[in-house]
């Protein structure tokens, strides 16, 4: 089983689309089919910084502009595997005051100053338009059409490909809005609309999810994503009067694996959240620290008389901290055992495929390993020091 794939969503650049609110049901599909997802922070963006993502996004940057450095580290993590997705809006550049097609361009595609519209073809407004004309390719695969609200056109050249264009009742007609490029080891989707994956807006259509769960996969080299390769086997279940039904067992297995992915999701708060409160304490010990030394200095010099004992000493913290530590570790074994048993239940009543248990009870097997290992370091560690 492959790893799971990080996507960074870029946040250096003012943009429109981020996964804790206007693309948060993009993040959540994302999550749910096993990708890692992040915000990108770091200013400036440095090759280093990004080479362990397998895809970044820029979604609609607003007002903010690249520096050339760091177009230069994008064309490089490109080059060496990255996968890359470029989304604009109804001007282009020149509305948003970016320069996307500064990077772009290193692709042989440009994002144009217009605004797509079509009178007939839409989901209610003229600036709305549903776009139905698309080329053969892994990531239009079985995508029949896609909304794309205030979108602006793209212009392809070179080794560039044109993937998606306006109807010919739009205005433009027959444009580019979507397209795709490789080079190196990478692959680039620019798309006219960041509001294609837009809460409330594309997200809406199934097609839109479609599109973007192929999107993804094609720009991290999934092997899921196998043009003309063979579907993946719906599992099925019998039930009373012998009948299969498919629907409830797929619906199962999908359940399940968003089960899986939210307790890793989980561990990732945790660890963030254990970070701080170690960022925190090591704080608290040196206030502590700080404040006695200030108490002494202050009786010698007042002659007054300070309590020998103001605080626990560091060891008694260390105890305290690590039995809640091990009290903690305890309860997430028996949380994982427990999600354990479960899905080898479901697999065991034919209600589960053995491929999706064995890729569940994999993860939840590694994970509950490196629990376990966790657990006995810190009761180790807590016998050391209570003995």
């Amino acid at each position: 089983m492959s790893r799971r794939k990080r996507v960074f969503f870029d946040q250096t650049q003012n943009e429109r689309g981020k996964i804790d609110s206007t693309y948060s049901e993009l993040a959540q599909l994302l999550k749910d089919n096993d990708y890692d997802v992040e915000s990108y922070t770091e200013f400036m963006i440095l090759k280093n910084k990004i080479e362990n993502a397998n895809a970044l996004v820029f979604g609609c940057p607003n007002s903010s502009k690249l520096r050339a450095n760091e177009i230069g580290a994008l064309k490089a993590y490109v080059e060496n595997g990255g996968g890359l997705m470029l989304l604009s809006l109804s001007g282009g550049d020149r509305g948003l005051m970016n320069n996307m097609s500064k990077l772009s361009e290193e692709f042989g595609i440009v994002f144009e100053n217009t605004a797509v519209k079509d009178e007939r073809n839409n989901a209610g407004l003229p600036t709305m338009p549903i776009i139905v004309d698309f080329e053969s390719h892994p990531i239009t695969e079985g995508v029949e059409s896609l909304l794309l609200p205030s979108a602006c056109t793209l212009k392809a050249s070179g080794k560039a490909r044109v993937v998606g264009t306006t109807s010919a009742t739009a205005d433009p007609a027959g444009h580019p809005v979507i397209a795709v490029a490789e080079k190196g080891r990478g692959r680039v989707i620019c798309v006219g609309s960041y509001e294609v994956f837009r809460r409330g807006g594309g997200m809406k259509s199934e097609g839109n999810k479609k599109f973007a769960l192929n999107a993804f996969r094609w720009l991290c080299g999934d092997e899921r994503l196998m043009k003309g390769g063979k579907k993946k086997r719906a599992s099925t279940k019998r039930s009373d009067d012998g009948q299969v039904d498919e629907g409830a067992s797929e619906e199962m297995e999908n359940t399940m694996k968003r089960l899986v992915n939210a307790v890793f999701d989980l561990q990732k708060d945790i660890k963030g959240l254990e970070d701080k409160i170690d960022s925190t304490e090591s704080n608290i010990s040196r206030l502590r620290e700080q404040f006695q030394s200030f108490a002494e200095k202050t009786q010698d010099q007042l002659g007054l008389i300070i309590p020998a004992k103001q605080f626990k000493t560091e060891e008694e913290n260390l105890v305290a901290e690590l039995e809640g530590d091990v009290s903690a570790l305890e309860k997430e074994v028996r949380s994982v055992k427990q999600l354990r048993d479960h899905v080898a239940q479901k697999h065991e009543s034919g209600s589960m495929s053995k491929e999706t248990y064995d890729e569940q009870s994999k993860k939840l097997d590694e994970r509950l390993e490196r629990l376990e290992k966790r657990l006995k370091d810190k009761r180790d560690e807590l016998q050391a020091l209570t003995k």
